[in-house]
């Protein structure tokens, strides 16, 4: 019975480490994201510069949001 559990209990640690990692690169990728539409003003669509600086900006900030939603989460699996 304690194969089993320590078994699960590192499954569970490998997905947890997976999921940290994604959250740290689609926040990146919104910063990225965000950078170029304000530096092509184009997202599927051509976008006047009130947009592109509006949704560019509002890409980056919720990257840094992302980002920092990654750090809390991979800080806490560490304390423990």
């Amino acid at each position: 019975m304690a194969t089993r559990r320590n078994s699960s209990d590192k499954q569970r640690q490998v997905f947890q480490r997976v999921l940290q990692l994604s959250m740290g690169l689609f926040a990146l990728v919104y910063i990225v994201l965000g950078y170029f539409v304000i530096k092509l003003k184009w997202l599927m669509v051509p976008l006047a510069d009130n947009y592109a600086y509006g949704l560019g900006a509002l890409l980056i900030v919720y990257g840094i949001y992302r980002a920092y939603r990654a750090y809390v989460s991979i800080r806490d699996t560490m304390n423990n």
